[in-house]
């Protein structure tokens, strides 16, 4: 029967109460709240005295987008007339269902009145049958919601929001922000009637349409134009996000089919966007995909999905760039992310590292809240941590993104006051700690009178491993972004078609910034007179950075540098407050020494040279006029204690400390097992291992945070010397590029938090990136009967297939290349027969093993 009256309803009812209030109920079951509210309110013209009635456009109005305050009017009036047994499908129903209570307490969390919401929710449990678990459990969490909501509320942040303003925020819908890293570029998601083929969804909305942009050097935005043809289509077209460098946009498209949409990306090419493309691999799905985004690399992609076997409703899953160039195959992002509820609108800040999102399942204010969470060096995410208030507030707050310097963010809102349903909000976070990168802006500039040559290309290499880290093509105004990481040297090539290089520089971004901008600006000779791309500067230049030394990185200020050529002309010069001298200049088909002195301390003599470079040119190089400073032995020291399983010292065993720069001490245990006065040095890590007689401790990670003086720190490290009859075991104790897990009884699955775990699979994907390796995989079960596949040697199997699997996801996963690994499968049972003797099960867990080593 609902089938055939909602398929017969009409928009608006024929004019008496009953026939309004009938169509708006066969309306709002259709989820149209919008006409359904318009039937109801021409009926409350008629009899505003209805409980049910009131109690009906209370709701309707909490399933608007920015009206949902008005609710709380309506739903006062219905909680006064309620009653158990209303008949809530009669029209001429007087009375209000107890449901009011909550839905008026839900108006009041909105308006946050958050005293007077609690009271509702206690009412309305007073209805709920004992034996109702999920309203007691919905009941439960709404409670802990308003409470969260209030702490929040008497905590504010620090923040201003501001809209973005009329150049940007309109009547109608803007949402879904995605910026360049310079923040002069903005895209975003727009329902005007100007979209593409002006056509509107069931609820009389625009369909969507993807619009850019840009902020003139008075930081005034331009009138938002329609992003490309390619993009947008007669159909669904939303923008989601775009990468740092302002490449690649990532968009969102409705499937059409009534199961939802999916996500696409699109590559600028310098002129305009390329036409849509898909992913690959799993990523799109006969579900919905509604949100991604691409870290700052583009090497690993999250995404939104409801596909079925996650942790319920929209989820997180993540890929990772293969070798190949395709991605590997969809993973969820587990609990530490996901819950039962919803999870959408992802970003990865250019860091890398701060992941932000939105979720009405953790710790929310109310609808979704905006969370973040950081990767820690075992890079697993940290707990999720809420924004708080006023970025999140007591409705949905989604579609988060950061500035690089991590001090202002962009969102979309329906905030009271806004210019439309949906508006385009900045925030700006004074106290926020700036991220550590670098934002590199690069500006070239044609000829007077000249447009920007077409494919102009600059390509940025690792200097030291030669390493691409990205290509980026200018926009029409010659400007073009990217992401620097700290502590690395770069080379920018900037080439012509055919890639003939007009320019090249080097690029050095030093450990010690928090956050900072390089700005360059390469003009172009006139093409038209010389008939190619060519830079104005034929200069050779060479930049220098002087620092105190290689583990603190502080820039040296006044530190005097001399530059001696071979033709005998020696210069020098002195560094300014960042320690840095730039833009001296060189010439051609010279060698040069370069030396830095402060304090009477001269560092090391480093070369340059010109001979056989192309102009133009800058070179940057790095000096040190300390060498790390090491603590007096005694002032700080290590002492090591060397043992086997049964607590006894182990004498003469090798003892190895490394140092986070490479640095190693190697040293001897003495008769009692221990090794004294290693001299370390405070705030640093080290990593710690020993070994006798091919016999390998565990490596121990240790950092010297805050030392007190003449503090010694003691680590002890043990090696199992025992060997059974039947097969040598360690305790987890295992030689590099080794990994051993024992099973014990009640355990089917291996621990992959376990640091042995993870220091294999990054082993193993560092070789593979260099080279074929061979991974061998031996299982063992003990003699313990088992029901698993019908024998223990089905067991061992099982157990040798499973680890196969898991690490082939989890190499891949860390970066590893998958057409060099060979992966070799072995099992057998072992250990004693079983004399049915269950108390006995240590006796036969030794024999309960998978162990894994690469060659």
């Amino acid at each position: 029967m609902f089938v055939l009256c909602s398929t017969n309803a009409q928009t608006k009812g024929d004019g008496s109460y009953r026939d309004l209030v009938q169509e708006g109920n066969f309306l709002s079951l259709e989820e149209n709240y919008n006409m359904a509210l318009q039937n109801y309110m021409d009926a409350y013209a008629m009899d505003s005295t209805s409980g049910l009635l009131n109690y009906n456009i209370g709701v309707c109005y909490l399933n608007t987008l920015n009206t949902k305050y008005k609710a709380e009017l309506y739903l006062e009036r219905a909680v006064k007339k309620v009653s158990n047994k209303c008949l809530i499908d009669d029209p001429m129903e007087k009375s209000a269902p107890p449901l009011a209570h909550y839905y008026y307490g839900q108006a009041l969390h909105l308006n946050y009145k958050f005293d007077e919401e609690m009271k509702e929710y206690e009412a309305f449990e007073k209805f709920i049958n004992v034996k109702d678990k999920e309203w007691k459990k919905t009941i439960s969490r709404d409670k802990d919601i308003c409470a969260f909501a209030k702490v929040q509320m008497s905590v504010p942040l620090n923040v201003q929001i501001t809209s973005l303003g009329d150049s940007i925020n309109s009547q109608y819908p803007d949402y879904s922000p995605a910026l360049s890293a310079d923040e002069r570029m903005l895209i975003f998601t727009t329902r005007r009637p100007s979209t593409t083929g002006g056509m509107k969804d069931d609820n009389g909305n625009y369909y969507e349409d993807v619009v850019v942009s840009y902020k003139d050097d008075k930081g005034e935005w331009s009138k938002p134009v329609s992003l490309s043809e390619s993009i947008n289509g007669n159909g669904m077209d939303a923008a989601i996000n775009i990468t740092p460098d302002g490449q690649t946009l990532i968009l969102y498209r409705d499937g059409g089919d009534g199961m939802g949409g999916n996500i696409y990306y699109s590559t600028f090419d310098g002129a305009d966007w390329s036409p849509i493309k898909d992913f690959g691999s799993d990523v799109n799905s006969k579900f919905q995909e509604s949100h991604a985004c691409l870290n700052a690399d583009a090497t690993v992609l999250i995404f939104v999905s409801n596909r079925p076997g996650g942790y319920g409703g929209r989820d997180l899953y993540r890929c990772v760039k293969l070798p190949t160039g395709n991605w590997s195959k969809a993973l969820n992002m587990g609990p530490v992310i996901n819950t039962e509820f919803d999870e959408d609108g992802a970003f990865i800040h250019p860091d890398g590292r701060t992941f932000f999102f939105a979720s009405n399942g953790h710790k929310s204010m109310g609808g979704f809240d905006i969370m973040f969470a950081t990767l820690d060096e075992n890079n697993q995410f940290s707990d999720v941590m809420n924004m708080g208030y006023p970025i999140n507030t007591t409705d949905d707050d989604v579609f988060y993104v950061t500035s690089p310097d991590g001090k202002r963010g962009y969102f979309s809102s329906a905030k009271d006051g806004g210019a439309g349903e949906k508006d385009i909000y900045m925030v700006s976070m004074p106290e926020a700690k700036e991220k550590p990168l670098a934002l590199f802006k690069g500006l070239i500039v044609p000829a007077a009178g000249e447009k920007l040559p077409d494919d102009l290309v600059i390509i940025v290499k690792d200097k030291e491993t030669g390493e691409i880290i990205g290509t980026y093509r200018p926009k029409q105004n010659g400007t073009f972004t990217t992401i620097l990481p700290p502590g690395r040297e770069y080379t920018f090539s900037y080439q012509a078609p055919k890639g003939n290089e007009f320019y090249s520089e080097d690029v050095f971004v030093s450990n010690d910034i928090s956050y900072k901008e390089i700005k360059r600006e390469v003009s172009l000779e006139p093409v038209s007179l010389i008939g190619s791309v060519k830079a104005k500067s034929n200069a050779l230049l060479l930049n220098l950075v002087v620092m105190d030394n290689v583990k603190n990185k502080k820039p040296i200020e006044s530190a005097k540098l001399t530059v001696s050529g071979s033709d005998g002309k020696v210069h020098e010069y002195s560094t300014n407050a960042s320690g840095r001298h730039d833009n001296l200049p060189l010439t051609l088909e010279l060698d040069y020494k370069i030396t830095a002195e402060f304090n009477g301390v001269k560092s090391e003599v480093v070369s340059v040279s010109t001979k056989g470079v192309k102009p133009p040119k800058v070179f940057s190089q790095t000096l040190y006029v300390e060498k790390p400073v090491v603590a007096a032995q005694g002032e700080y020291s290590l002492k090591v204690f060397i043992r086997n399983k049964k607590k006894k010292p182990i004498k003469n065993a090798s003892v190895t400390l490394v140092d986070a720069n490479g640095g190693k001490f190697e040293g001897t245990t003495d008769d009692n097992g221990m090794l004294k006065n290693i001299p370390i040095d405070s705030d640093f890590k080290y990593e710690l291992s020993a070994n006798i007689d091919n016999k390998v401790s565990e490596k121990l990670a240790f950092n010297t945070n805050k030392l007190k003086p003449k503090s010694v720190i003691k680590k002890t490290l043990v090696i199992d010397q025992s060997v059974t009859a039947a097969v040598a075991v360690a305790d987890n104790v295992v030689a590099e590029g080794e990994y051993k897990f024992f099973f014990k009884y009640g355990r089917t699955r291996i621990d992959e938090n376990e640091e042995s775990w993870k220091n294999f699979v990054n082993k193993a994907a560092e070789l593979s990136k260099q080279k074929a390796i061979t991974v061998d995989v031996y299982s063992s079960a003990s003699r313990v009967p088992t029901r698993a596949r019908g024998n223990n040697k089905g067991l061992a199997s099982s157990r040798a297939k499973k680890t196969v699997e898991k690490l082939t996801d989890a190499i891949v996963a860390a970066g590893g290349n998958a057409a060099n690994i060979t992966f070799k499968r072995r099992s057998k049972v072992n250990g004693p027969k079983y004399n049915n003797d269950p108390r006995k099960r240590k006796k036969y867990e030794p024999y309960q093993y998978v162990k894994a080593k690469v060659f």
